[in-house]
């Protein structure tokens, strides 16, 4: 009897959101927004984003942060279509002049600079219109502390109206498309992203305080105290008197002070140096940068040319290649500016270009060019050549960029060494026929032959004899009878012939 299968039944996987951020707070449980889960903010700057700010202004982090951003910046970006249609290469082509046409460079460094330092940047689109186009007319970047996330990761603006926030990401149920928002850093569990400020905070802090230390040590050891006595019956007004005579003495060279009462210097004594807090400060210094650049040598070089530096440096091109597909994935997301741009312009189309940031080094270019042109040469030596796809792919053309060469202009090979031609029309200089005629002559053939006729009376010396002492003196018999002037007339006329080909050569 046979048993009848049953069909299995496809399994679907589950599509909701299982471990959301924020649900390990039972004082959030009862609000729908997400706190900025950095410790650091929370407890160090009571929640405050704006301390950022102030890490943000000390001189080396400032420097630091606007190198990595100008190395974002700098890079080239193109967009690149969806597909080869027609269709696509024209909404690409109109993305990249819209994308052209606003200050975008100064938008992306506000965003990298403020973004990386606080896990996260917002940035308004401000929209243009004008005869049935949509343009961008600018990206104004806003501050992080006017804006929270909620539990769908959707953006809450921060009003007087509405202080505990409206959401700017919908509005009558439809999308507003009117902020833009980055997440930078690693481990990123919430919309708050992991800014640079919870690595620097300490840094800053030991450096900021050991700077005012170090102030007070200058003050306290530049130039010693200065001490006045007084009678224990002089009166208040006496005593102020005492007072502004000792703190004249550091900026008057003369002091008068009532009779009676002395002044004299206490000088401090010292039990450290005052370069600790030099140390202590460059210390802090290096830290701060190697948690911004992933190393040193850009800032402060390489003493004595210690370590790799071109380990180093490619330390910093990973940070500045994860900070450039940071903004494009966002720009190009489901709720980029890309797509919004696309929407409004060519509604329903459904298919979106991508901002590409490159930010391959031009000495990698090179190498790949170089590379290129070796694989070349050795595959048509096999008959064989790369493909204009594999050029597209792998440097990062359009297929438009790519021409046939046509039959006309293609370069005609060269004719090889010894293929001489006397017809009409042949492209053979008459030094060059010369060349390759004398080239003839010394072919394996007739060398061979040649040299047949002059070894033949020493063969036939050695096939009549039967011993080696008979071999020897039939030798020294048969030298005079060789034929050696066929040979050396042959190599006369070549050596001449060579020789007034030069001299023609030398003349021109």
């Amino acid at each position: 009897m046979a048993v009848k299968q049953q069909a299995t039944k496809q399994p679907k996987p589950e599509l909701n959101e299982i471990a959301i951020a924020g649900d390990l707070d039972m004082f959030q449980g009862f609000m729908n927004v997400i706190e900025n889960p950095d410790k650091i903010l929370n407890l160090e700057c009571g929640g405050d984003i704006t301390v950022y700010d102030d890490i943000g202004r000390d001189i080396r982090i400032s420097s630091n942060l606007g190198t990595r951003a100008r190395a974002v910046v700098g890079k080239e970006w193109t967009v690149v279509p969806f597909s080869q249609e027609a269709i696509d290469i024209k909404i690409a082509e109109y993305v990249q002049k819209v994308f052209l046409d606003f200050p975008f460079d100064r938008a992306r460094r506000s965003m990298l600079r403020g973004g990386t330092l606080k896990g996260f940047s917002v940035s308004e689109i401000m929209w243009d219109y004008s005869e049935g186009d949509t343009f961008i007319a600018d990206m104004k970047y806003r501050h992080q502390r006017r804006f929270h996330f909620d539990r769908d990761s959707h953006l809450f603006l921060k009003t007087m109206e509405h202080p505990m926030g409206v959401d700017v990401t919908m509005r009558d149920g439809l999308p507003l498309r009117k902020f833009q928002t980055v997440t930078f850093g690693d481990e990123v569990e919430t919309p708050y992203g992991n800014g640079l400020g919870r690595e620097l905070y300490w840094p800053w802090w030991f450096k900021k305080n050991g700077i005012r230390l170090w102030l007070m040590f200058c003050d306290k050891f530049a130039a010693p105290t200065v001490a006045g006595e007084y009678d224990p019956g002089a009166s208040p007004d006496d005593q102020m008197k005492l007072l502004s005579a000792a703190q004249a003495v550091h900026s008057n060279s003369a002091v008068v002070y009532p009779k009676g009462m002395s002044l004299s210097l206490i000088e401090a004594a010292r039990s450290g140096s005052i370069t600790t807090y030099r140390e202590l400060t460059e210390f802090m210094n290096t830290e701060m940068t190697i948690g911004i650049l992933g190393q040193t040598a850009t800032t402060t070089g390489t003493p004595g040319k210690l370590g790799n530096e071109d380990a180093q440096e490619n330390v910093k091109d990973d940070i500045v290649k994860a900070d450039a597909d940071a903004l494009c994935e966002y720009f190009n997301a489901r709720e980029g500016v890309v797509r919004w741009l696309v929407d409004y312009q060519f509604p329903g189309h459904g298919r979106y270009p991508k901002i590409w940031i490159d930010c391959e080094e031009e000495e990698d270019k090179k190498t790949l060019a170089e590379r290129d042109d070796k694989l070349s040469s050795a595959m048509a030596r096999s008959g064989a050549r790369l493909s204009k796809s594999y050029y597209v792919r792998t440097h990062g053309l359009q297929e438009d960029d790519v021409e046939d060469i046509p039959a006309e202009d293609t370069p005609k090979p060269k004719k090889p060494i010894g293929a001489v031609s006397f017809a009409e029309g042949s492209e053979t200089f008459p030094d060059q026929a010369v060349t390759e005629a004398m080239a003839a002559l010394v072919t394996p053939e007739a060398m061979q032959a040649q040299m047949e006729e002059v070894l033949a009376p020493i063969i036939k010396a050695l096939q009549e004899t039967g011993d080696t002492a008979s071999a020897a003196a039939a030798l020294m018999a048969a030298w005079p009878a060789m034929e050696t002037d066929a040979l050396e007339q042959m190599l006369t006329k070549l050596i001449f012939a060579s020789e007034l080909i030069g001299r023609l050569h030398a003349g021109d």
